[in-house]
């Protein structure tokens, strides 16, 4: 059982999952950022298995549009550490972020901290695209699966908090 089970440790957790969502919005999207965002999801998995952490471990990256045109999606690690079930994870995160306009961590971490258990799939790895100056609802969702929740969603988070300040500077 992970530390961000108990009600304290989930409560503590959602400012910083909140800021995260704040924060890490896009000026624009297509799919050429998502395929960029993607390859380095898969770099970054990569990295990490070389160095040890995520030793015998697969995942599968999906990034799709909110109406469900897909833009990336790939699985990467040791073949048999990923299955239909990584897919069927996948779908299950991506319905918690059209549903919620949260991320997936955000859900399930809302529950626990409420006292509850969280709904099938309100973990980890489901990540919403939000476009700056449009607050209606996430352009698309990036989703991980193959790892705890906390490093599903991690991962998105730390390719992220690279990749969209090289946006905006690009944009100034």
């Amino acid at each position: 059982m992970s530390s961000d089970n108990t009600v304290a440790a989930a409560a503590a957790l959602l400012p910083t999952i909140l800021e995260q969502e704040k924060n890490l919005r896009f000026p624009y999207f297509s799919s050429r950022e998502a395929f960029e965002i993607g390859s380095a999801i898969r770099e970054q998995f990569l990295k990490q298995q070389d160095e040890g952490k995520f030793e015998n471990r697969g995942i599968v990256i999906n990034i799709k549009t909110f109406s469900g045109h897909t833009l990336f999606t790939c699985s990467c690690g040791v073949d048999s550490a990923v299955g239909p079930n990584n897919w069927v994870w996948v779908e299950g995160k991506t319905e918690v972020v059209r549903l919620h306009n949260h991320s997936s961590y955000y859900q399930g971490r809302k529950a626990v901290a409420d006292g509850g258990q969280p709904a099938p799939y309100a973990h980890g790895g489901g990540f919403p695209v939000w476009i700056k100056g449009c607050p209606s609802a996430p352009y698309a969702i990036i989703v991980v699966s193959g790892l705890a929740q906390q490093d599903d969603h991690q991962i998105i988070i730390d390719v992220l908090s690279e990749y969209i300040p090289k946006l905006k500077k690009l944009e100034e």
